[in-house]
């Protein structure tokens, strides 16, 4: 499909999902995940007060969707791949009763230290939770990290109530932006991004583990697109009254080129990114 950094992304004729091939080894992915530069970036990016600042109105958007769904008081989440904690925090405060895991010691450290959450640093296939332990399990960006999405899904079915609620985020290789970009679309990831999906992909997958998708939400990334094709509306890093007025006019038009493809764009269901919500059946 495109090569990158040296890895080549192929499609399977099958079912059009998308992984790294040859498949990195389970050492390699390991080597990767405790690269030490590497996990210090990413902790350094997430805790930009931009970034929180960003998250957190999506992170309460999904809570709601959750509690509506669930119906139960304080019902029990699990977060896997949780990061810094920031959706562990706003789930407590809403009467979650949950806990994450996560790989990146740096996060696990930096949560224990600043929020009130509880988070291990293990896979979920090895904490070994009872069958029904949970309400709701959230994998926010974590399937396209996985060498075996499948498997993941499958622990997760199990550790789930019946009727619980499954709730991700994860890429869609079937959308404009990677049609327009090919080997440029941002979420094209070596290593780190070892596979992406298609919605009728994700809809068969979560049905062969035992989950019947409620909805799914398509969100379309115009920045995405404005790296390539939009610079000009980059902000000048002059000053004086035209420079400005010439600014902000950028910062308008940006917005509403932001906007009014993010609708066109969700109505297609073309969406760089995918939320699917899906209850155990």
């Amino acid at each position: 499909r495109v090569t990158k950094h040296g890895f080549t992304y192929v499609t399977c004729n099958g079912c059009r999902f998308v992984y790294i091939n040859p498949q990195l080894t389970q050492e390699a992915i390991r080597n990767v995940y405790n690269d030490e530069d590497l996990r210090e970036f990413f902790f350094k990016e997430l805790l930009l007060p931009h970034v929180e600042r960003d998250q957190k109105p999506e992170f309460e958007a999904r809570l709601h969707e959750l509690q509506k769904l669930t119906q139960k008081p304080n019902p029990r989440l699990l977060d896997i791949g949780c990061a810094a904690g920031l959706f562990l925090s706003l789930a407590g405060q809403r009467g979650f009763d949950a806990e994450g895991l996560e790989l990146n010691q740096h996060y696990v450290d930096y949560a224990k230290a600043h929020r009130p959450v509880k988070v291990y640093p293990k896979l979920l296939e090895k904490m070994q939770y009872h069958g029904g332990s949970f309400d709701v399990v959230t994998l926010w960006d974590v399937l396209e990290h996985l060498p075996k999405p499948v498997d993941t899904l499958t622990e997760a079915a199990r550790v789930l109530r019946q009727g619980g609620i499954l709730a991700l985020t994860t890429i869609n290789h079937s959308c404009i932006n990677e049609k327009i970009l090919k080997d440029r679309w941002r979420y094209y990831m070596p290593p780190d991004h070892l596979c992406s999906f298609t919605p009728a992909l994700l809809e068969s997958l979560l049905k062969r583990c035992g989950f019947r998708i409620v909805r799914i939400e398509h969100q379309y990334m115009f920045e995405v697109l404005a790296d390539h094709y939009f610079r000009f509306l980059t902000p000048s890093q002059a000053s004086g009254f035209i420079s400005d007025s010439l600014n902000k006019f950028k910062k308008l038009l940006y917005f509403v080129l932001a906007v009014s493809t993010q609708a066109v764009f969700r109505s297609f269901r073309s969406g760089d990114l995918l939320t699917v919500y899906a209850r155990k059946s």
